[in-house]
């Protein structure tokens, strides 16, 4: 079988309840959400807060309990120790002891994890997350977006085979952001796969060759990234009302005449008409249902 088609991750219909507060009745956080990642692809995961990512995540991580359905890692449960040893996590908002440094924390985990590790791989992994001369700081005095370096880091170790990032690049600045995804696209291509959520659109529309939109606890959108911009054929129609500013307005093929009638009826001048060209946003806010509020 080719690497390309051999499955990093597989999830078939996983559902998640949690008990509500003082025990009544419980909350459905996540409904049969299926998917595959494929060995050496980069996933997108995406989606609005409180869509269900997190859950979903850590529920393939093994953190979570599932409530229904199932999930595979390389062919076997998350919880199994040929699993695990070949997962790297970067968690959204990492808990960590700020009495502690980086130095310490990247020995404790290669332990953890049977990695065997040592102060000059302390020093590489560091430089290569944009850590150089923090190995002996206190956690405490690290920014947000430094400890999330660090979280980096720690999921690096050991070169993992599969990457579960969420939302890595929280308190990232732009120079950053870039070299996050120059070490993502090095992982990938030493053969490492990855599923990241992000709500940095662009990020996702660069290293990624898929992605999957969930909201509500479902999957609402998944595809390629040529065939999510290509999902939608709304057309662009430029124009002009007396005594105000260009204006533009989005429709469906079907409505683009009626459209087009009603602006020359208002007394409006149109100027263009033309097929729009959808960015990942358009996608995301249509498939989640957002993009009425914008």
């Amino acid at each position: 079988m080719e690497k390309s088609m051999q499955k990093a991750l597989s999830v078939d219909r996983l559902s998640k309840r949690y008990p509500r507060q003082k025990g009544f009745g419980s909350f459905q956080a996540v409904f049969d959400v299926s998917f595959d990642l494929n060995c050496g692809e980069i996933l997108g995961f995406l989606g609005p807060n409180g869509a269900g990512k997190t859950t979903t995540m850590k529920c393939i991580l093994g953190l979570l309990s599932l409530s229904g359905g199932r999930v595979e890692v390389f062919g076997v449960p998350p919880a199994a120790a040929s699993a695990r040893r070949r997962i790297g996590y970067v968690p959204e908002n990492p808990d960590y002891d700020f009495s502690f440094t980086p130095s310490e924390y990247l020995s404790f985990f290669a332990s953890m994890r049977g990695i065997s590790w040592g102060a000059g791989d302390t020093s590489l992994l560091l430089g290569r997350v944009g850590l150089s001369g923090w190995k002996d700081a206190r956690i405490g005095k690290l920014s947000k977006g430094m400890r999330q370096k660090l979280s980096l880091a720690i999921a690096l170790q050991g070169a993992p085979d599969l990457l579960v990032m969420d939302e890595p690049t929280g308190g990232f600045d732009p120079l950053a952001r870039k070299e996050f995804r120059d070490i993502l696209t090095e992982e990938n291509a030493r053969g490492a796969s990855c599923l990241l959520s992000s709500h940095i659109l662009s990020d996702i529309e660069t290293v990624c060759s898929r992605a999957l939109i969930i909201a509500g606890g479902r999957v609402v959108r998944e595809g390629s990234m040529e065939e999510l911009l290509s999902s939608q054929n709304r057309q662009r129609i430029l124009h002009r009302m007396p005594d105000s500013a260009p204006v533009e307005t989005l429709v469906e093929p079907e409505a683009l005449q009626a459209a087009i009638d009603s602006i020359r009826a208002g007394g409006g001048e149109i100027l263009e008409v033309g097929r729009h060209i959808e960015s990942l946003e358009d996608v995301f806010l249509s498939a989640t249902g957002q993009g009425a509020a914008l």
